[in-house]
């Protein structure tokens, strides 16, 4: 038990890996990675972000982050990350569509749906504008592949 109320502290941190391309080839995606989508599953319980499992995200594809709120309040759900990007959200009673979306908030119960492409490699933090103490942070890393 005391192990788990020490892992249950410890702030989520999820590695997102961003390949980059090497030079002298193309930026956009294989015919084969277009259809793929990357995909985050978070879900929010006792005042905490807990994430189910880290992933690798691609540079070029669409990445969907899944926001389900276990709690009994509202929970906010913002980034730099989704800063400048098209992104589209969509959940019960909400769907909010382009750029300058700066977040979002959702009820108890329900679950959001986030999709956006990431463009730019960096370490950014998302938190809950409601509650200071819930946050956590994304790591996109440009790796170059051969």
């Amino acid at each position: 038990m005391r192990y788990r109320s020490l892992m249950n502290r410890i702030v989520p941190v999820l590695v997102l890996l961003w390949s980059g391309l090497a030079s002298g080839t193309s930026d956009s995606p294989s015919a084969e990675q277009v259809g793929e989508e990357q995909r985050i599953d978070i879900t929010i319980r006792n005042y905490e972000f807990q994430l189910s499992q880290p992933t690798a995200v691609r540079r070029g594809l669409p990445v969907i982050i899944i926001l389900r709120n276990q709690d009994i309040v509202k929970h906010g759900f913002t980034s730099p990350m989704l800063f400048g990007v098209f992104l589209q959200g969509e959940g019960e009673g909400i769907a909010a569509y382009g750029k300058g979306v700066d977040g979002f908030y959702v009820d108890p119960g329900k679950t959001l749906v986030i999709r956006f492409i990431p463009e730019r490699p960096g370490s950014f933090t998302f938190k809950c504008d409601l509650h200071p103490q819930m946050k956590g942070e994304l790591f996109l890393l440009q790796i170059p592949t051969a």
